[in-house]
């Protein structure tokens, strides 16, 4: 039944919904939306982008990116082959990690988002890699030692700036809806 889906939501990825992710968020990071626009991006538009314009950008080692949202929540995936991924920062990962995540294994990431006056917050709710759920302890370790020093942008737990000027961003079902606030703000860094 899985395998099924699958194909379903593969088969409705596009170049064409990719351009439209890709336009919107160009228009927010130009600082080009009205205050208050609502900007919508489909899961479908999310996940064409992540396949058609975001490949070329994608760190080396991660593949097959997929994001499913629910009310308040984001179900990401992505295959990982973890020496790799550790590698192309130039220091191969230590012989613990090695052994333990070597090979291609696909991690899955529940995430609980909320966010308002221009801040937003993700709360790591489940992570399983190879189908496994992973303790607590150990997805904050792998945040702490293994994510957060090659992506210190990488926030989990406490408020952000969501930064060009948007004042929410609200995650539903199948869809993210971006607000801006009452002074758009012109570019600061680059939207994913």
């Amino acid at each position: 039944m899985i395998g099924w889906w699958l194909c379903l939501a593969a088969a409705a990825l596009s170049p064409a919904q990719s351009r439209a992710a890709k336009e919107k968020l160009d228009r927010i990071e130009a600082g080009k939306t009205a205050p208050g626009e609502r900007v919508v991006l489909t899961e479908d538009e999310i996940n064409s982008y992540l396949r058609y314009d975001y490949a070329s950008e994608m760190p080396s080692g991660l593949s097959d990116p997929r994001i499913r949202l629910e009310p308040e929540l984001v179900l990401g995936e992505v295959v990982v082959d973890w020496v790799e991924w550790q590698s192309a920062r130039g220091e191969p990962p230590g012989a613990l990690l090695a052994l333990l995540l070597r090979g291609k294994r696909r991690v899955e990431v529940v995430g609980r988002w909320r966010s308002g006056a221009g801040k937003g917050q993700v709360d790591i709710e489940s992570v399983r890699i190879g189908g496994a759920r992973v303790p607590a302890s150990l997805v904050t370790f792998l945040i702490e030692n293994v994510v957060q020093p090659r992506y210190p942008e990488a926030v989990v737990g406490r408020p952000v700036e969501l930064g060009y000027g948007l004042e929410e961003v609200r995650v539903e079902r199948e869809r993210v809806i971006l607000v801006q606030g009452a002074h758009p703000a012109a570019s600061q860094g680059k939207l994913p």
